[in-house]
């Protein structure tokens, strides 16, 4: 006779979610423009409210790092639709980051050496 089937021990473990964003290249007709979903986890890690002041900063030089600028002067505002995911959209990024149809997730990776300025990396990088 088999034991009673508990429920319970076929439950997977809970999955430890990446804050993480995913960049999204809209195309040509779009001037060469950019979105950025932002995850829950990431939203709540870093208690990010609609409207506030938010950038997504490219590498520069030779360092691989990202930065998700959170300082009051930042250029743009964390949009927020019932519908969707937290996004910011109208970033002018450089042609040629993310291909057409694809996306690159970016994971935060530390604490950020500089108030409200925090580092990511493409999350191929940062595992």
């Amino acid at each position: 006779m088999l034991p009673a089937y508990d429920p319970i021990q076929h439950i997977p473990p809970p999955i430890d979610l990446l804050p993480t964003l995913r960049l999204v290249y809209l195309g040509r007709e779009y001037a060469g423009q950019y979105r950025a979903y932002l995850c829950s986890a990431l939203c709540e890690r870093l208690q990010l409210r609609a409207y506030q002041p938010i950038d997504l900063v490219p590498p520069s030089g030779h360092s691989p790092y990202w930065h998700l600028d959170l300082r009051p002067e930042a250029k743009r505002r964390l949009a927020q639709y019932a519908d969707t995911r937290p996004r910011i959209s109208s970033l002018k990024l450089p042609v040629g980051l993310v291909e057409p149809g694809s996306a690159l997730v970016l994971q935060l990776v530390n604490q950020p050496a500089f108030p409200g300025f925090y580092p990511m990396l493409p999350h191929a990088l940062a595992a």
